[in-house]
């Protein structure tokens, strides 16, 4: 399976505007256009992964607003299992897998759920297991590609099990600060830099609004 982080960060890697608030101002200083860019990724891939976090804060949609029939599988890791059910991505039409851990799960929630055609995965004892989740989510689902829009513990999961292929983002040249804001990649992090993930500079393209970053793992 081929995964990619992808995200609307500022030059200092925040995320929000302020711990525990949304990210959808920083959307405000995006066009139509550089939108459109983002669906049209998601019509380009077969998943989409955000952390329960962004669904509380931002209670998004997912999917792909300008291109009709191309809309990724929604899937939402949440080790307890303490996603609002009246999400968007609980009560449209479109299809969302929850997946959670063992320790976890709630059997009360995971049948009401199901009766919203809301799959449940379990994947891990106390946290949810990215590596075990990737492989079902592509030998059951048929998903080879997964776009990840974090927030940051998210990131960091996937980074920690060295699961990521590629990075894209569109950096807005602002400087936002805050020690306790969310960044790309929140977590424990690395203390050494054996251990720091490596990629290479695949591409830099400027916008008018933003610039695009794309890196690749470096092999």
């Amino acid at each position: 399976m081929k995964t990619s982080i992808f995200s609307q960060i500022s030059i200092d890697g925040k995320l929000t505007l302020g711990a525990g608030q949304s990210s959808k101002p920083l959307f405000s200083l995006f066009n139509n256009q550089d939108i459109e860019y983002i669906h049209k990724f998601r019509g380009k891939v077969d998943g989409i992964m955000v952390g329960k976090n962004t669904i509380s804060t931002d209670d998004p949609y997912l999917t792909n607003r300008f291109e009709e029939n191309k809309n990724p599988i929604r899937i939402i890791p949440t080790r307890s299992m303490d996603i609002p059910m009246d999400s968007h991505v609980l009560n449209d039409e479109g299809r969302t897998i929850i997946v959670t851990t063992e320790n976890g799960q709630d059997e009360n929630k995971i049948n009401m759920l199901r009766e919203r055609n809301v799959e449940c995965l379990i994947c891990g004892k106390d946290e949810v297991d990215f590596s075990l989740l990737n492989y079902r989510l592509e030998t059951e689902f048929g998903i080879t590609s997964l776009m990840v829009e974090g927030g940051g513990f998210l990131n960091w999961h996937v980074f920690k099990q060295d699961l990521v292929d590629e990075i894209i983002l569109m950096q807005l040249p602002i400087i936002i600060g805050g020690a306790s804001n969310i960044t790309l990649v929140d977590g424990a992090g690395y203390n050494e830099l054996e251990f720091a993930k490596r990629f290479k500079v695949a591409e830099v393209l400027p916008q008018d609004n933003y610039t695009l970053l794309r890196y690749l793992k470096a092999i």
